[in-house]
């Protein structure tokens, strides 16, 4: 690092010289031009008064106070009485620009840096207040005359090559929604008559109302107060199921609609095991039918000309509709995957506006954005499944229909809203990954809720897990985030990512001595949680 390390050595003796020497870990690389004063740093305050090492109890979180100056360096002395004690170090970056792969950390592990300091984290970025005390206004639902059963139109259906136009004829009329088949000589979707029956009718009784009083209302572009279910095995060329924006308005791009509110599905038997049974496309649809909502509350309510959120941020309220309207079960493999990635996911791809889709990563993205949604309804408040099917908002509602029916995207209205920087919000939601749910498997619970997902429960309809439970059983078994340890910890970090780095005490040894450093640019934010 030529003179920047030099420098810095001066003013931080004990921190760099440890770096990269007790862990094999390369030092950060800073670009030669990025305009670092040569004698950056500054000098530790030679009032404090050494306090000794840190006693933390476990489930206690502190975050490490950086030097302002580039690079950025901090550190502590943790107590180890015993030698047995367990730290996690959470490295996070606040850079939600780009989700690129920096060389953002180097570690020390033997001592300190000088007049390094750290304070407790016991207060949360975000609240219940206001959201509980103020519901959601009630709305009233669409109404208006369906077609008749037996009716045949035809239909486009989106495909990867543009569309298709099918003959579909309505099977299935209820007072909430219509199922169509395809009845194309060349695809005919082949659809058992009780799966039809017993499918519109959880849609119409819990799905949709549930959807309703989480997300709000849909829209009624077609007057008909009756959303469309259209079964195809065309579907399956795309998706086993998806919504198309286009339906609704024209936005660039589209090159089909069908003017109304359509969800497109694929029939069971188009479908490989053991994705093609019934609670399984249920659980696809309530996913589907969050985007349908989410689509109005921001888009047409708000007069958009396109829809502003990023993929994965659509993606993770779809993955929360899973969970929270629907029979959770599909989404608890991909938040594993979310888990067990995590060096590869970044808030950067949930909540850079209009972020794209990213197929070498799609399953931890996609359940890295589903736990940091299900995180924010937790901090708000969440709800309370009843019993009928009901859904009873504790302040969760109130916050994700402030946040889609904002005329920004989720991104921009999510500090606006709330009042607490992004920034802060990540560092907080990081930590919960880190923290939340260890006193399932005989370690300790964060002593501060902010740091905890609130408890899972059996759903009174589907009985199936609703809620999210980082140490999970199901036919897999959650370990909750992917941790290394700080001898083979390589220093990478993705901007607007996090990285958990294992400190374990050493017998006989009173304390433990740690210094970071970090790239500046990454907006580095580092925390310390005890977990045993």
């Amino acid at each position: 690092m030529g003179s920047v390390t030099h420098s810095l050595l001066r003013t931080w003796p004990a921190a760099l010289l440890l770096v990269g020497a007790a862990c094999g870990i390369p030092e950060p690389r800073v670009p030669e031009d990025a305009g670092l004063d040569a004698d950056a740093g500054a000098a530790p305050d030679a009032s404090v008064v050494d306090a000794g090492p840190l006693s933390m109890a476990p489930g206690e979180v502190v975050e490490l106070e950086l030097t302002s100056a580039a690079p950025s360096v901090g550190g502590a002395r943790l107590a180890t009485p015993t030698g047995n004690e367990q730290f996690v170090l959470i490295i996070a970056s606040t850079d939600f620009a780009s989700s690129a792969v920096t060389p953002g950390y180097s570690l020390g592990l033997s001592s300190a840096p000088e007049g390094a300091r750290t304070h407790p984290v016991t207060g949360c970025s975000l609240g219940v207040e206001p959201w509980r005390s103020s519901p959601p206004p009630t709305e009233t639902p669409p109404g208006g005359t369906a077609v008749a059963e037996g009716t045949v139109r035809s239909l486009k259906v989106p495909t990867p090559a543009g569309y298709e136009t099918i003959d579909a004829q309505a099977i299935a009329v209820g007072q909430r929604a219509v199922v169509w088949a395809d009845t194309t000589a060349a695809h005919p979707a082949s659809l058992d008559a009780g799966f039809v029956t017993q499918f519109l009718t959880d849609f119409e009784n819990t799905i949709l109302p549930r959807e309703r009083a989480i997300f709000g209302v849909e829209s009624d572009q077609d007057g008909d107060g009756h959303v469309a279910l259209v079964f195809s095995p065309l579907t399956y060329q795309t998706a086993v199921a998806f919504f198309s924006g286009c339906d609704l308005v024209n936005m660039q791009g589209c090159v089909s609609s069908n003017h109304g509110e359509y969800l497109y599905l694929t029939p069971p038997s188009a479908i490989a095991p053991p994705y093609n049974t019934p609670n399984a496309i249920k659980e696809i649809l309530t996913h589907e039918c969050s985007h349908l909502i989410h689509f109005n509350r921001k888009v047409l309510r708000n007069g958009l000309a396109s829809w502003p959120d990023s993929a994965y941020l659509d993606e993770g309220v779809g993955g929360f509709a899973q969970d929270a309207v629907g029979p959770q079960a599909g989404n608890l493999y991909v938040t594993k995957a979310g888990l067990d990635g995590i060096r590869n996911f970044s808030l950067a791809d949930t909540l850079f506006d209009n972020a794209a889709y990213d197929t070498a990563r799609d399953g931890v993205l996609r359940g890295g954005s589903y736990l940091f949604v299900r995180y924010l309804y937790d901090r708000a408040g969440a709800d309370v499944a009843n019993s009928d099917g009901s859904i009873t908002g504790q302040g969760g509602p109130s916050l994700f229909r402030a946040l889609l029916d904002a005329p920004e995207s989720v991104a921009a209205a999510l500090p606006t809203q709330t009042g607490a920087p992004l920034s802060d919000i990540a560092a907080d939601f990081y930590t919960a990954l880190a923290m939340s749910n260890r006193d399932e498997g005989g370690g300790v619970a964060p002593l501060n809720p902010c740091f905890a997902y609130l408890p899972s429960t059996k759903d009174p309809i589907w009985n199936k897990q609703r809620g999210a439970d980082l140490f999970a059983t199901f036919s897999m078994q959650m370990t909750g985030p992917s941790m290394q340890s700080a001898t083979v910890a390589d220093g990478q970090l993705r901007s607007g990512g996090v990285e958990y780095v294992v400190l374990d005490a050493t017998a006989g040894t009173p304390e433990l001595g740690l210094a970071v450093l970090m790239t500046s640019s990454t907006k580095p934010r580092v925390r310390i949680g005890r977990l045993r």
